[in-house]
């Protein structure tokens, strides 16, 4: 099977369920003049499996050059939405920016993952709403339009879609590291360093909730949930900064 006749089967379904002119198009605010482009953006791997398609018809070479304009034009933005910033500051508000938690965030914007190919077990398994399944689309969607519509283009659809949630990103917990400041408040008052237990983990393999706690000096003083035992830990962290906050509070009154 060839490369053209690839993506025709591809655009066929694409255009089946969407219809011309609606679907993704129309949420993101651009229409392709290659479509071929955008549903080659929108491939799994996962899709393509026992098919007896070339495995490069999947979205992860679009997902690296998107991956290379977003972070030229991020750090563009940042370069010049904060001129006194330091080259370290720069580089962890970008870090924040780009991540995965981010851009599937900013993702669900388009309801994304209604539109990415994925096999009907992966989908099962809560694919549609995996951070990493729309992350990787969500940059090959950028990579596409890129190479479609040129450098400005890819800039319009971030200004629309990703920057006005910067300051939100920034002031989240993917950006604050609320563990970093609960272990130097206790090595600044030269007290054992605080110690994170598991309490439980539920839910299916693909889907599991963590909930942990944080001790200090023994004493149970935070805890938080999530889907993954580091932003559990976080939640948990910041729990007993503020827990540390109000006890300073009531010895000040």
């Amino acid at each position: 099977m060839t490369k053209k006749s690839v993506i025709k089967k591809i655009l066929k379904y694409w255009f089946r369920r969407h219809g011309k002119g609606e679907g993704l198009e129309q949420k993101i605010g651009y229409v392709f003049r290659e479509p071929s482009l955008l549903a080659h953006a929108l491939i799994h791997r996962s899709w393509l499996s026992g098919k007896n398609l070339p495995y490069w018809e999947n979205n992860e070479r679009l997902e690296f050059l998107g991956d290379s304009v977003l972070n030229m034009l991020v750090t563009e933005y940042l370069y010049k939405t904060y001129p006194e910033s330091s080259e370290g500051e720069l580089s962890k508000r970008k870090s924040a920016i780009v991540s995965g938690h981010a851009l599937a965030q900013t993702s669900l914007a388009w309801d994304l993952g209604s539109f990415v190919r994925i096999a009907k077990g992966e989908a099962r398994m809560g694919g549609r709403l995996k951070e990493s399944i729309l992350s990787d689309a969500f940059e090959a969607v950028l990579g596409a339009v890129f190479l479609d519509g040129g450098l400005e283009e890819a800039r319009k659809l971030l200004v629309r879609f990703h920057f006005p949630r910067i300051e939100e990103i920034l002031s989240g917990p993917e950006f604050v590291n609320y563990k970093s400041q609960l272990l130097e408040h206790m090595q600044g008052l030269a007290l054992p360093v605080p110690e994170y237990r598991i309490l439980s983990e539920t839910g299916p393999e693909h889907l599991k909730i963590f909930e942990m706690e944080v001790y200090l000096q023994g004493v149970p003083c935070g805890r938080g949930k999530g889907n993954s035992k580091k932003k559990a830990e976080q939640e948990a962290a910041r729990q007993a900064l503020q827990y540390l906050a109000n006890e300073q509070e009531k010895k000040s009154e």
